[in-house]
C-alpha cells in the first residue's frame, strides 16, 4: 500500500503521467496509454468523514425471495440483475444459482458441482450473456447454460482464471496473479483479453508485483460500469479502466497513516506473518459497483466501509458497514451485492430481518411510517421466504 505522505504521493503521480504507470505502493503497474493528470482522480479517504445512512440514503424497499424446497442459497457471494432478474451465486456452501424475478418469484436453480462435462468444480466467477449464463470453473474451464439452466456446452482455457467478463466477441480473464507468460515478450500478465474462436490472447495489464497475498476469492473486480470497464484487485488502491486495448489508472485512494505498510506484500512472506497487521490497517478490499453516475468499492478500515464517488457531482461520501439505519431503522448496509438503478441491492437471509424487527419493537413503542412499513414487511415473513432482496435507495 502506498504511503499518504504527500511528497510520495506527487512522485507517484508524477510517475503516472510522465510514465504512465500506477505506483501503489508494492502493486505498481506499468501502462501504456495517454493518460493525463485530468484522467486521474486522486480520493482522500481519510478527509471524508463517514455519512450517516439517511445522509445518502431517503428509501429503503423490501422483497421476499419466495423459497423453492429443492435448493436454497446458503451464503451469498455474487448477484448480477439482468433483464427483470436476480441471479444468486453461492460459490462456497451450496456451490449453487438461484434465479428469481424482481417479484421474488424462483425461476430456476443450477446445482452442478462435481467433474462432468456440465459440471464445476469450484467456480471462480460467473456472468450473464443474452439471458445466457456462464460459468468460470476453477479448472480453467467455462461451462455455457441456456436461459434456464439447462447445459449446452463446456470450453477449456489455455490459462487459469478468477474472474472475468465479456466486451464484445472477446472476454477478459483476470489471472489471480498466477505466473504466466502471457504479456509481451513472455512476461506475466495479469489481465488477458482472449477470443474463443480466434484462441487469440492479449495482456491488458502486466503483473509487476509478484502473487496477490488474499488467500480469499476476489468478487466483482472486472466490471462493466456506466460503459466503462474497470478493475481493482485487493491491496492495489488503485482503481483502473479500460481504454483502447490497455488499463489505465482512473481512480488513486490516498489512505490514513494506519495503511498497510510495503513490506506485508511482500511475496516471500507467508500470509500468517501479516494476518494480525491487516485487522488494524486500512486497505483496498473491493467490490466495484455503480452505475453512468457513481461508482463504489470497499476499503477495510476497523471494518468494511464503503467509498460511494459520484463522478457526476465530483463528490465522494463514506458508509461504513455497522452504520446505524437511521432511515427506517431496519438493517444497516452490510453488504452491496448489486446496483438497480439507484437502489444499493443487499440480499440477506430472513431471519436477520426478523431478528432486527423484534429487537426495534423492543427498542421503541411508537413508530413512524418507514418504521412502520419495515415491520409490517418482517411480520409477513415466514420460513418459506429464506431470502430477502432489500433495495437501498440513493438520493
Amino acid at each position: 500500500m502506498k504511503s499518504t505522505k504527500k511528497a510520495l504521493l506527487i512522485s507517484k503521480l508524477i510517475i503516472t503521467i510522465i510514465f504512465l504507470t500506477s505506483s501503489c505502493g508494492a502493486n505498481s503497474e506499468k501502462q501504456n496509454s495517454d493518460s493525463s493528470l485530468e484522467d486521474v482522480d486522486v480520493i482522500s479517504i481519510a478527509e471524508i468523514t463517514p455519512s450517516k445512512l439517511s445522509d445518502v440514503v431517503d428509501d429503503i424497499g423490501y422483497t421476499a425471495l419466495k423459497y423453492h424446497p429443492e435448493h436454497r442459497a446458503y451464503r451469498i457471494d455474487k448477484v448480477l440483475i439482468e433483464d427483470g432478474l436476480i441471479y444468486i451465486f453461492d460459490y462456497y456452501s451450496g456451490r449453487s444459482l438461484s434465479v428469481y424475478d424482481l417479484k421474488g418469484n424462483f425461476q430456476f436453480a443450477i446445482t452442478k458441482p462435481g467433474e462432468g462435462p456440465d459440471q464445476y468444480l469450484s467456480v471462480q466467477d460467473f456472468l450473464i450473456d443474452k439471458g445466457k449464463i456462464e460459468v468460470l470453473d476453477t479448472r480453467g474451464k467455462l461451462v455455457f447454460y441456456d436461459n434456464q439452466g439447462a447445459f449446452e456446452r463446456s470450453e477449456k482455457l489455455p490459462f487459469s482464471a478468477r474472474a472475468f467478463l465479456k466486451t464484445s466477441n472477446d472476454y477478459l480473464f483476470q489471472t489471480g496473479k498466477i505466473p504466466n507468460e502471457l504479456g509481451e515478450n513472455g512476461k506475466p500478465c495479469e489481465v488477458v483479453q482472449y477470443n474463443l474462436e480466434t484462441k487469440k490472447t492479449d495482456c491488458q495489464l502486466e503483473i509487476h508485483n509478484g502473487k496477490n497475498p488474499h488467500s480469499f476469492k476476489e468478487r466483482n473486480i472486472l466490471k462493466n460500469i456506466g460503459g466503462i470497464t474497470y478493475y481493482s484487485t485487493y491491496f492495489n488502491d488503485t482503481i483502473y479502466r479500460k481504454q483502447g486495448d490497455k488499463f489505465t489508472p482512473r481512480f488513486i485512494m490516498k489512505f490514513s497513516s494506519n495503511a498497510l505498510p510495503t513490506e506485508t506484500l511482500d511475496s516471500n512472506q507467508p500470509i500468517s506473518d501479516f494476518t494480525e497487521t491487516l485487522k488494524d490497517k486500512v486497505y483496498h478490499n473491493p467490490d466495484l459497483q455503480g452505475n453512468s453516475e457513481f461508482l463504489i468499492t470497499r476499503f477495510k478500515s476497523s471494518g468494511n466501509s464503503y467509498l460511494i464517488n459520484n463522478d457526476k457531482e465530483g463528490k465522494s461520501s463514506i458508509i461504513k458497514s455497522t452504520a446505524k439505519n437511521d432511515v427506517d431503522g431496519g438493517l444497516p448496509l452490510y453488504w452491496i451485492h448489486s446496483v438497480n438503478k439507484d437502489n444499493l441491492i443487499m440480499i440477506i437471509d430472513s431471519q436477520y430481518v426478523m431478528e432486527r424487527a423484534n429487537k426495534l419493537q423492543q427498542e421503541k413503542s411508537e413508530f413512524n411510517e418507514k418504521e412502520r412499513a419495515f415491520l409490517d414487511f418482517a411480520s409477513n415473513l415466514s420460513i418459506e421466504d429464506p431470502l430477502v432482496m432489500i433495495a437501498y435507495h440513493l438520493k
